[in-house]
């Protein structure tokens, strides 16, 4: 079976699915984000304290907030997301759907093989589980990434396609390796630590990224 999709099924399937899980984000937001979680948040990601935030652009509060809501656990759940699964649940089959997907999600280190501008779609090799490659359909990626990047995410994989969580952190090629290594040295620390470390690397030596 081909990975690609025709240009406008792919395209119209990742618009619904983008909308429906800003939606979504909003919902879990609006449900658990108090300022305790906006506290472990921002002290993790060193982004502030004390009830007090400090972001050097828009952008890092979408990471912000992506953080709160897959790396910051509560009542006894894994994280945000998965608690609001099991209380709330989605309201309509696409959002069951992208819930279960968002659930399972976990972070991956992944190095960009071929971009398809065309079908706004990117061809990604795994570094980290070299058997599970990921064919990855992003509007905007699709027209700004090129072959042998390193990008760290968060992959959401429906039946029919496989997007970002909404943040990503893209780096040249020449660190592929430090990154690599780096991965390997913060398994033991979880899933947070190593978000925070891969933020705050790509604030040093990553590319700059908007999140549309």
């Amino acid at each position: 079976m081909s990975w690609l999709w025709r240009t406008g099924s792919s395209v119209k399937e990742y618009k619904k699915f983008r909308l429906a899980g800003r939606e979504l984000n909003q919902k879990i937001i609006e449900a658990y984000v108090d300022d305790f979680v906006l506290e472990k948040a921002a002290r993790a990601l060193r982004l502030g304290g004390n009830r007090r935030l400090v972001l050097d652009s828009e952008d890092e509060l979408s990471v912000l907030m992506d953080f709160a809501l897959y790396e910051v656990p509560r009542k006894g759940r894994q994280n945000l997301v998965a608690l609001y699964a099991e209380e709330h649940g989605g309201t309509n089959a696409i959002e069951r759907e992208l819930l279960a997907a968002m659930v399972k999600a976990h972070t991956g280190l992944f190095k960009v093989t071929q971009v398809l501008p065309d079908e706004c779609q990117i061809m990604m090799g795994n570094l980290i589980v070299p058997e599970e490659p990921v064919l990855l359909t992003d509007i905007n990626f699709s027209h700004t990434l090129s072959s042998q990047l390193v990008v760290f995410f968060r992959p959401i994989r429906t039946a029919t396609l496989t997007m970002t969580s909404g943040v990503a952190f893209v780096f040249p090629a020449g660190l592929e390796q430090e990154l690599v290594l780096r991965w390997r040295r913060l398994e033991p620390q979880g899933s947070a630590e190593r978000y925070a470390w891969f933020f705050r690397k790509n604030k040093l030596s990553g590319y700059e990224t908007r999140y549309v």
